[in-house]
């Protein structure tokens, strides 16, 4: 996010992989729009400053998320308000970088996991510590997840093929999951032992807006629990990947199972 920096890091390519952002459920306003959109503005400035006429930027599917179920969700979904900060800017980013005039490739990959995770994993985890995992009551809910590896190829394939530029393309381990099922494989391969406790939506919302407004007022650093990190385990959400499919030749090279062995594997280093 600070051009001279990042111009003194820069260097003479072919591609870059644009993957910095801040990634996470809570956070001020302006350390998202500082990670997300001017770290962007300012890449896109080093890339002409270089002369690099390619951009492969990650982007996220949180920025279809409208508390609501959706099932097979095509690029071209936009809700008409985001649910947080992390969306918002990360839209705006999107069009940074689909404006400027180099040759774009946008991937929106699905709740990432691996090797290195600093968000999705470890926070699953703060919670199973607790003594359990929230899931909804009488409420099934299929997710998408992807794991690193498959991200990384989607990037790879994204820099080779012969492909218009601004395509946008969602990416997933295509294996729509019970959420429930996710955090059973999960806590079985990290090797935690948890309970799953079965609370109401109302219930949980509830909770999570009162540890929202607790944080705000600066009591707690951030809420274990976030309106967004409920909706996420209540509201099912699956994507289209038929377009990364057939434009890009994407398919996931590692399972969900085996990609949680890798992280697994990695954590216990």
């Amino acid at each position: 996010s600070n051009f001279e920096q990042t111009k003194k890091n820069f260097q003479k390519a072919d591609i870059v992989f644009h993957c910095a952002a801040l990634s996470s459920p809570w956070g001020k306003y302006e350390e998202f729009y500082k990670a997300n959109v001017i770290a962007t503005k300012n890449v896109l400035k080093a890339m002409e400053l270089f002369n690099i006429k390619k951009i492969v930027h990650v982007s996220t599917p949180s920025i279809y998320f409208d508390f609501q179920d959706r099932f097979e969700i095509k690029e071209e979904f936009i809700p008409t308000k985001f649910v947080n900060d992390y969306a918002k800017t990360k839209y705006k980013a999107e069009q940074l970088v689909l404006n400027s005039s180099v040759f774009s490739v946008i991937i929106r990959p699905r709740a990432i996991f691996g090797e290195y995770d600093k968000v999705l994993v470890p926070r699953l985890e703060k919670v199973a510590l607790k003594g359990f995992l929230p899931i909804i009551k009488n409420k099934k809910t299929i997710v998408d997840v992807t794991y690193v590896g498959n991200v990384v190829n989607a990037l790879y394939l994204a820099s080779i093929k012969d492909i218009p530029s601004k395509s946008i393309f969602n990416i997933t381990n295509d294996e729509p999951m019970d959420i429930q099922e996710v955090f059973s494989l999960l806590m079985e391969t990290i090797k935690i032992k948890t309970k799953f406790k079965y609370i109401s939506y109302f219930v949980l919302f509830s909770i999570a807006t009162i540890l929202e407004i607790i944080s705000k007022l600066g009591f707690i650093k951030e809420p274990f629990l976030t309106k967004y990190g409920v909706g996420v385990i209540s509201k099912s959400q699956t994507l289209d990947i038929s377009k990364a499919k057939n434009i890009l030749g994407y398919k996931p090279i590692y399972t969900i199972k085996e990609g949680l062995q890798r992280y697994a594997k990695y954590r216990n280093l």
